[in-house]
């Protein structure tokens, strides 16, 4: 499956069945060319059919002393020098794990932000037994450490104001010397998340098979249940906002940048209904519809400018677009691949608007 394809899908918001049809149909119809961003397994829970299978529900501290978070996204994020402190600061350990059919799943740490989080998971056998074949390590270091896993099913609830969300999961091997692999989920949504409990269901981790991303094999079938509190230090911070600008031609205002070092949100509004094609029931983007999504929301310059002079170039982020009553608005959203302290960020630009950040 393709990264543009994957990254349009993140641009826009369907259910978790309309996500999997669209793969679906897409992968029927053969290869798509291009990639524009790293790769990264980004995956849409498909519809599953339980089976009936004993499984333990674990709670926050079952697998006895927890780690820090910093140890647990430790290298997720590039490996900067700033990056244990700050997990630390705005993550917690959690401890919760499920266990079925000789398989545990731990929720090993969560951080997160007004609008985003990122929670680790550890899976491994419980008779100490490798859980993956040297021949699916040895396709993952092809891939940059990532395994080419998959959840028939999984999903997350948590507490939010509505709206919709975007996101991507993979797996990998956070140190071969043991026997487990890791799984996280990046998600961001479009509006503020609210503190509560998280409730996780994974179902049936399978392989995918000969490089072909149409077959997988099962590995371990079972159904893994986990709840935990969905809380993290929350270190937003929310820039002035209420400018007006022009984007292609059209009216459009500001409506909030909000940035953490985890991700920035940029809310804004065209001051103009986009109007979609009304062919768009085979999950495939055509050419109106994909003009429309560059005007009004792709071609939005984001840009970040650090106090070393560099910058991050945010334009390709994804988000979300809702049209209606004679305007669009638009949330503009990402996760960052390293994360850096607030005091090392100059200001940041959305369009042709330039927001200083004061982090004091």
């Amino acid at each position: 499956m393709s990264n543009r394809y994957r990254d349009s899908m993140d641009r826009l918001h369907f259910t978790q069945e309309q996500k999997q049809e669209m793969v679906d149909r897409l992968m029927e119809a053969g290869p798509v060319s291009s990639v524009r961003r790293p790769l990264r397994f980004r995956r849409f829970a498909a519809v599953g059919v339980a089976a009936a299978l004993a499984l333990s529900l674990g709670v926050a501290g079952a697998t006895g002393a927890l780690g820090s978070a910093g140890d647990a996204f430790a290298g997720l994020f590039g490996g900067g020098p700033a990056e244990t402190e700050i997990i630390d600061q705005i993550g917690y350990p959690i401890g919760a794990s499920a266990t079925s059919n000789g398989v545990t799943i731990t929720a090993d740490a969560i951080m997160g932000d007004t609008y985003s989080y990122a929670i680790v998971y550890s899976i491994r056998r419980d008779d100490g037994s490798p859980l993956v074949s040297d021949e699916t390590l040895a396709a993952g270091a092809e891939r940059d450490g990532l395994l080419p896993l998959r959840f028939r099913n999984y999903g997350t609830q948590v507490r939010t104001s509505g709206g919709g969300a975007h996101g991507s999961s993979w797996f990998y091997d956070a140190d071969p010397a043991d026997n487990a692999i890791q799984f996280v989920e990046m998600m961001t949504q479009d509006q503020p998340l609210k503190p509560g409990t998280a409730s996780v269901k994974f179902q049936d981790l399978s392989v995918y098979t000969d490089n072909d991303y149409r077959t997988s094999e099962t590995l371990a079938e079972g159904t893994w249940r986990l709840k935990f509190d969905f809380a993290f230090e929350d270190s937003s911070i929310s820039l002035p906002a209420g400018q007006s600008f022009t984007l292609n031609g059209m009216d459009a205002t500001l409506d909030g940048v909000t940035l953490s070092p985890l991700s920035i949100q940029v809310d804004y509004t065209v001051h103009q209904e986009l109007v979609w094609s009304e062919n768009r029931e085979s999950g495939r983007e055509n050419e109106y519809d994909r003009e429309q999504s560059y005007r009004y929301f792709e071609s939005l310059p984001v840009v970040i400018t650090y106090t070393d002079g560099t910058t991050q170039d945010l334009t390709n982020a994804g988000g979300g677009i809702t049209p209606g009553d004679g305007e669009t608005v638009c949330q503009k959203s990402r996760i960052f691949d390293e994360l850096r302290p607030l005091d090392e960020v100059a200001s940041v630009t959305v369009g042709d608007i330039v927001l200083p950040v004061s982090a004091g």
